[in-house]
Formats: structure tokens, sequence, C-alpha cells
């Protein structure tokens, strides 16, 4: 994305898409995870070895591009965790320099710069930044695209094929975003003649297809790779909508939505929407630029109207990661209206002073604040997750059983990849509408298996399993020890319980309705030739 970085003009060369490049990336280098923090991010580091999307490796939709370039890291980073790590690092360099390159296009250079500013210090860009997820990709391809398609509109038509072979990699990193970004692109193009709009049309077809069918071929052709798809729409992502839960879920998506954009804004999330109450109440929004805002419609709109009406992660600030760039460019541009307003009525330059309080508040944030987006947090888990595994480690896997809940941050991902000689189970006991059952995942050695029931080896006699008493199910410590099992405090909120496999029903007791449970969860056949079974090696 050379044109991104480089931002010369004849002999006077801009250093500032360097500066916010190098800042982006030495910030987040020295706080940066040592664990895996998630468990897509588990399903990322299996893939680097078994690719294989209908077992979660990754998870559905695929994440090829993503994926491919962590194994490229992977030749010269033995850890996996680093590579992902690597990753989002880089590209949190990049946002900041496309964020102030597209400041700079739109409006100029003081308010390109102070967006950059505000996506540097963004507690939830900054964390994700340092952890293997997606998301800080994500937004770098939003602004580059949003980059590519301003000059398209104002008349660089050269820009096209760019746009196009970025739109199509920008898929293959995260199939969402190539969709979400469709209509502003479309948008973009539109007054090309129809010999340039066809060609963009087929490179765009092009990229995708050069990433799509090794995808497919790699998780054992379409209809099994169409079968993941349905496996994660029905139990995961389906039946969440307006349509299938009404305004409930409305209500539910509005809080997540607003609750991670004030994660991403910080504290510029104030001077926003006093800009806003300010031109409405004056009414001087008439006097905006419809181009622009256009602009800013068609890249916010159908990202915000999918997550409100659709589905969106409450657990998960992520997501909106795609969003922010749009928001820090309208929190620079309100940050110089609300200056001048305070400059023409107390005589002082306010808008330094603004951007400096907001820097250092949301800087503060982020190493302050226990919050999902923050440092502390970041630190408290890498803590955790290593107690839990050193635990895990004094129990023999010849005879032991893993089984965790369908935890996000200590997952059964977690202890595949750092203890993969343990048998480890997934419970995660669902039931779709129509009565279709979820199969249970488990693995061993870095190898994910589907079961439709669970039996065990019989040598394996004994269960460990990490409670999380934060989800509020597991309080009621003596009512288990009063049933034989053995639990054991890792952290205030976690636990490490343990026992004969027989007492599994007391723990998940719904999981005997999957047939896991018929004779203390031990057959003398092992769960690889048990009747049903669908086992894929990866």
């Amino acid at each position: 994305m050379v044109a991104i970085v480089s931002s010369n003009h004849g002999k006077n060369k801009d250093p500032f898409p360097w500066i916010f490049l190098l800042a982006g990336v030495i910030t987040r280098i020295p706080f940066s995870s040592r664990f895996l923090l998630h468990m897509d991010s588990g399903q990322f580091v299996l893939a680097l070895e078994n690719f294989d999307v209908t077992v979660h490796q990754p998870h559905p939709p695929g994440y090829f591009l993503y994926v491919m370039l962590g194994r490229l890291i992977h030749f010269f980073v033995d850890d996996g965790n680093a590579v992902f790590v690597a990753i989002s690092v880089f590209f949190s360099g990049l946002t900041m320099v496309a964020v102030y390159r597209l400041g700079k296009e739109m409006f100029d250079t003081k308010t390109g710069a102070i967006a950059a500013l505000l996506a540097l210090t963004s507690p939830n860009v900054w964390f994700h930044g340092e952890v293997a997820l997606t998301y800080i990709g994500e937004a770098f391809f939003s602004t580059a695209i949003a980059f590519f398609c301003w000059k398209i509109i104002n008349g660089e038509e050269k820009y096209v094929w760019i746009s196009a072979i970025a739109l199509g990699i920008a898929g293959g990193i995260r199939q969402n975003t190539a969709v979400f970004l469709l209509p502003l692109w479309i948008y973009s193009i539109r007054n090309l003649t129809k010999g340039k709009i066809l060609a963009s049309l087929t490179l765009l077809g092009g990229t995708i297809l050069s990433w799509f069918i090794p995808m497919i071929r790699m998780s054992g052709g379409w209809n099994s790779y169409r079968s993941a798809l349905h496996e994660l729409w029905v139990f995961h992502t389906g039946g969440h909508s307006i349509y299938d839960s009404g305004w409930a879920s409305f209500k539910v998506f509005s809080f997540a939505l607003l609750s991670h954009l004030v994660h991403g804004l910080g504290a510029g999330f104030f001077p926003l929407v006093l800009s806003f109450y300010s031109l409405i109440r004056r009414g001087k929004s008439r006097l905006l630029d419809r181009k622009k805002v256009m602009f800013f419609s068609l890249w916010v709109f159908p990202t915000m109207f999918f997550y409100l009406f659709v589905f969106i992660s409450v657990q998960n600030p992520g997501y909106v990661l795609m969003l922010l760039p749009p928001l820090f460019l309208m929190t620079s541009i309100s940050i110089l209206y609300l200056g001048k307003e305070l400059t023409e009525r107390y005589g002082k330059h306010a808008s330094p002073w603004i951007v400096f309080v907001l820097v250092v508040l949301n800087t503060a944030m982020f190493f302050s604040l226990k919050t999902p987006v923050s440092y502390p947090w970041i630190r408290h888990h890498d803590r955790e997750l290593s107690l839990l595994l050193k635990d895990i480690r004094t129990f023999d896997p010849g005879e032991t059983a893993v089984f965790v809940n369908n935890y996000i941050y200590y997952s059964y991902r977690h202890v595949m990849v750092y203890l993969p000689q343990y048998r480890v189970y997934n419970v995660d006991v669902r039931e779709s509408s129509s009565g279709e059952r979820r199969k249970t995942f488990w693995g061993i050695h870095g190898k994910t298996y589907l079961a439709e029931e669970i039996t065990l080896p019989a040598k394996v006699r004994r269960f460990v399993s990490p409670l999380d008493i934060g989800d509020g199910k597991y309080w009621e410590k003596k009512a288990f020890e009063d049933a034989g099992i053995c639990i054991k405090e890792i952290s205030p909120n976690l636990r490490l319980a343990s026992g004969g496999v027989d007492l599994l029903r007391y723990l998940y007791p719904n999981l005997g309705a999957t047939s896991a449970n018929r004779h203390d969860l031990r057959g003398a056949s092992g769960l690889e030739r048990s009747r049903g079974s669908r086992k894929r090696q990866t």
C-alpha cells in the first residue's frame, strides 16, 4: 500500500506518515500479550499447521489470507501467538498512516493529524494492536479502501484498480469487510465508463477467487465448507436478528454497539456529540458538504445497520474497529469546530488543548482502567491463563481429559495450543429451533475432531475443568465438594475442578442429553470409533 504511506508533493516531503507508522508500531510492541487472548486466536494458531474451516481451524467463514500471512511469518517465528500479534502491530502502524492520509486528503493536514492521534491512543484500537485477532487489520483496510474510493470520486480513476485489489484482499482477511465496504466502492466507480466498471468488477472477482478457491479445497470441498457455514449460522450468529428475536435483540445490539464505540472513541466521544448537538441546535447542519456526507454515510451505515438489526458480538469490542476510522475523522472535525467556537469566545487557541487532554485521557484509560480493552486486562488474562495451564499440567495426560465450558478467554482452544498432549473437549450443548444438535468439538495433538457423542477410552479416569465463576454458574463450591469434586482456586474469578469422570454430571448436567454420559463418560472403544461420530483430521 505504497499509495497510503507515500505522501510526496513535489519537493516537499510530508514526514507525518512515517511518524505515525513508527508511533503505531513502537507504542504496541512493549505491551503486547504473551498468551492467546481469545478462542478465535487459538483457532488461528491451530490453522497454521492444519487449515480446515469445517473443524474451526479457523472458524467460518475462513480468514484465509490472514492465516496464510501468519504461515509466512511462522517460518521465522515459532510462537503462534507472537505470529499474529506481529501482524496486529504491523497493521496498527498502517492504520495510523491511512487515517492521517485520508484526513489530509478530505480536509487538511491538521484534521488528518488529529484523527491519527485519536486512533493512536484509542483504547479499543490500542488493545487490538496488542493481541492475536483480525480486527486491527480490518480497521486498516476499511480506511485504505475509503482513501482509494475518495480518490476515485474526485476524478483520479487510476485508483480503481488498486481499490478493487484491496477490496478483494480485505475479504480474504475478514470476509465481512468486503461486503460492508461494497456499497461505498460501487458508489465511487458509478461514473466510470462501462468498460472500466466491468474490468474493475472482473479484477475484484479474480482477486476474491484467488484465495476463495484454495480455501474451499483445503476445507474438503464446497459441500463441507457450506456445512461449516450452516453450523456457524444455526448455532452462533443465526436466530439473534430482530426478525427472529424482536426488539429485545435491537436493545441488546444497540447497547453493545454504543459501548464498543465509546471504548473506541474514549474521551473523544464527548466533543463528537457536542459538535453534532451544536450544529443541529444552531441549524448549521444544512451547511455540511453533501458529497462528504454521502461518503461517510456509505462508509458507516451498512456496517452499523448490520450490527443493529442482524448481529454484533456483545462480548467483542473489536467488531467496531471498521467503524472507528470515519468516527475519528468526524471527531477531529468536531474538535476543530469546538476549538474555533471557544477561540472566538475567549480569544485563546483551544484546539491544541482539547487534543492534548483527549490524548492524555485516552492513554490513561488504556493503562489504568481494567476494561475489556486495556493493558491491565491483557496482563490479568496472561497471568490467569498461565496459572491455569500450570495447574492442568499437574494431571497425567494419559488418564485425564479436559472439559471446558464454552468460554471465550479460557477456552478449549487455549488448552489445545499450549497443552497439546491432553485430550480436551468443548462443552457446548446446543439445539437449534429445528431440533438439530450441535456436534462436540474436541482435540488432541493439534488436531480437531467432531463427534455426535462423547465416549472416553477406558484409561481416562479423571477430568479437569476450568470454571469461570464470574459467569454466575459455579458459585456453589460446597455443593460440588460434597459430591466429591475438588475445587482449586486459581484467582478470585477462576477455579479448576477435578475428579473422577463419573462426577462430570454435577458440573455439566446437560451433557447427558447428548448421549455423552451414558456410562461414566467411559466406553470400551475410543471416541475415534464411536458410533455416529464424524471425524475429520486436519
